[in-house]
């Protein structure tokens, strides 16, 4: 088997080297393979709800390519709005059948803000938004109200049409656009990062090869469909390497994660994974007696990326499941981001975690020295080496020399996985992928932006450059966040919020940092003020601020030129050293002992449930929004849940972030419960 660069291709599939596409690759499968399942749907986390196999996908995709063509999208970027599921799959393939580009998208709620959207097809200049019936009737009223989103046709892609006689699939230039991943993050300056055909198939080779994927195996995603990890290794590796992928909604495994052990159980699965978070989840809701009859000893992958690896993580996940089975050996760190594809390096398969202990005071001044106690030890995972024909250097930011090994300076790469740029943004594109370290001209390199150091043994990497906060694996910008607050309450002085990561409980989260104008400094609102704060972060970001800050005016420190220095203001909340004025912390930790039982009714529910998870046990002010408490996005799933199961009510959880107070929150949920399911208008 030849491994090199030049060979881009599945193992098995007898196909041109540096010539074929995903395209090829699909209609190979479905030529030799017509009959075999390549995806199956876990709609409820249980139940088989959609399967298709190679055949049936080509068939589905050749329809959709031929619908397009004949709308004439041809080489235009397309909105993909889809929920999760197999009609996704079929419109992404129907897209690059066509030659027309997708675009991956969440989905936009009704009655919530289309600004992130509109800021994304205005970037890519969107020629179309393709959409199933359903979601395209829920939401094509809303765009025509909005001036920016009003002139975008809407094209059904589960109309049933039949693929033109006519239509025939091109096979593409493997150096021409694929498709558009747009970064997780800001709504400010939205990025859409070029993928063409020649960065998927070397990166879901690459896959491959690290991961040792093969045509017999069944493996279990969860991670949603518009991220590039769900897309390229949840459902884009399947049909490059011939697998099984059996996919779980997110909002499912959020919900009851017990769903993702389950399904590893009984499709004896050998590939799972997800970011940190994610197994956090599993051991904070997964009890010791819900794992009777749960087998998973088949996995011989649990991949950890899209946030940092952390040991104590590692370390309790596999506390928590080695009763079914599960060790340590199975976990398998990577590191890569969307401008590589996806993975740029992985660990030896089966050699487990490797992580250093360095000094935690060092590493603050990006230094790699030992630990002098037990109180200065930091632990960095180690994320293995590259393969195929990507190269990885560490080069000092300031002077754009090579470090030396040990030596901590920003992490570079090469090669085929490296994504042709934004979409335009020429400027961008040429600070961030054609760069060069001093005395190296070739090749040219692309500045990942996160900071890490190299050994003999691989690449650790110890933290970020730019300014980005991951939380739940999912990117924010800290500029988004800042907006947010300094609206939030007119005794806010206006650029003068800060929003920088924390370390809380072995989990990376939110602080923020906000000074007050003079002119409110005396007043007696302060508590008012950390309110709104944290209602704003709640309600535009669907996100929990682990503790927010107010300080004195002129308490943040910025540069000459009036940026932000996150990093100055972190190192100044941390050592105690700001003029703070007010604060409060926002726990993550629940107080299973105040939960009420059902008998107490819906409004005990929900009370109880709110100070149980969100404020520490104690009463919650129902005249409040459950924003006010700290509310995010993972807490609303579960809440949503908790009726559910308790009551058989459909309370969507976007509902609990649209400025109800938890006393209408309440009137809504027993007003679902009184009326039949078949009335119920929020499902």
């Amino acid at each position: 088997m030849d491994l090199t660069t030049n060979y881009p291709v599945p193992g098995d599939l007898t196909l041109k080297a540096g010539e074929a596409s995903i395209i090829t690759v699909l209609r190979e499968r479905a030529r030799l393979h017509p009959h075999k399942r390549v995806f199956t749907f876990l709609g409820d986390g249980e139940t088989e709800t959609e399967t298709a196999t190679f055949a049936e996908l080509d068939s589905e995709a050749l329809r959709i390519a031929s619908l397009l063509s004949e709308a004439g999208m041809k080489e235009k970027n397309l909105l993909l709005f889809y929920p999760p599921g197999i009609a996704f799959i079929s419109a992404f393939f129907g897209c690059l059948y066509s030659g027309a580009v997708p675009v991956p998208a969440y989905p936009p709620r009704k009655n919530r803000s289309l600004e992130r959207i509109r800021l994304m097809a205005s970037d890519c200049g969107a020629a179309a938004i393709l959409a199933t019936e359903e979601i395209t009737r829920s939401l094509e009223r809303n765009f025509s109200d909005d001036p920016g989103l009003s002139s975008l046709p809407w094209i059904s892609s589960d109309k049933k049409n039949k693929a033109s006689a006519g239509f025939k699939v091109q096979e593409p230039d493997t150096a021409r656009l694929a498709f558009l991943q747009y970064t997780s993050g800001s709504t400010g300056n939205p990025k859409g990062v070029m993928v063409s055909h020649r960065n998927i198939m070397a990166n879901l080779r690459s896959l491959q090869l690290h991961m040792q994927i093969r045509p017999d195996d069944n493996n279990v995603h969860w991670v949603p469909q518009f991220h590039d990890l769900g897309l390229i290794l949840g459902i884009l590796e399947a049909i490059f390497s011939g697998s099984h992928s059996i996919i779980i909604p997110p909002v499912v495994f959020i919900s009851n994660p017990l769903t993702l052990l389950r399904a590893i159980s009984r499709y004896r699965a050998r590939l799972s994974g997800g970011p940190d978070f994610s197994f956090n989840h599993c051991a904070d809701k997964i009890h010791p007696e819900q794992l009777s009859g749960i087998d998973l000893s088949s996995l011989k992958v649990m991949f950890s990326g899209a946030e940092p690896v952390r040991a104590e993580t590692i370390d309790r996940f596999t506390r928590a499941f080695e009763s079914c089975g599960f060790t340590r050996q199975m976990f398998f760190p990577a590191y890569g981001m969307a401008e590589t594809t996806l993975i740029q390096t992985g660990t030896v398969l089966g050699s487990g975690p490797d992580f250093k202990a360095v000094s935690a005071a060092a590493l603050l001044d990006n230094r790699i020295e030992a630990p002098s106690g037990k109180d200065d030890i930091r632990y960095v995972a180690g994320n293995g080496k590259p393969n195929m024909d990507t190269r990885i250097l560490i080069v000092n930011p300031s002077t754009l020399e090579v470090c030396r090994e040990n030596e901590v300076g920003e992490i570079w790469v090469s090669g085929n996985t490296v994504c042709m740029g934004y979409w335009g943004k020429q400027e961008l594109t040429a600070e961030t992928f054609n760069v060069s370290p001093a005395g190296v001209y070739e090749p040219v390199w692309m500045r990942t932006g996160d900071l890490g150091f190299s050994t003999p043994e691989g690449f650790f990497v110890t933290g970020r450059l730019k300014n980005l906060i991951i939380i739940n694996g999912k990117n924010y910008y800290p500029q988004d966040i800042e907006l947010s607050a300094e609206v939030s309450h007119p005794s806010i002085r206006k650029t003068f919020v800060a929003a920088i990561p924390i370390e809380y409980n072995n989990k990376e989260r939110l602080a923020v940092v906000a000074e007050i104008e003079r002119t409110a400094l005396r007043d007696k609102t302060h508590s008012l003020v950390i309110d709104a704060i944290a209602s704003a972060i709640s309600s535009d970001h669907e996100l929990q601020a682990a503790r927010i800050v107010l300080v004195r005016t002129n308490s943040i420190p910025k540069t000459s030129s009036g940026k932000m220095m996150h990093r100055e203001v972190r190192s100044l909340l941390l050592s105690g050293k700001l003029d703070v004025i007010a604060e409060r912390y926002f726990s993550d930790e629940d107080i299973e002992s105040v939960l009420t039982e059902e008998s107490g009714g819906i409004s005990a529910l929900i009370s109880g449930w709110i100070s149980a998870k969100l404020n520490n046990g104690l009463p919650v002010d129902i005249n409040l929004t459950p924003g006010v408490y700290g509310l995010d996005s993972l807490r609303a799933v579960e809440l949503s849940d908790v009726l559910k199961k308790n009551y058989g009510i459909e309370f969507p959880a976007y509902r609990m972030f649209e400025d109800l107070t938890i006393k209408q929150l309440i009137a809504e949920a027993e007003n679902l419960f009184l009326i039949k399911p078949e009335d119920n208008n929020f499902r």
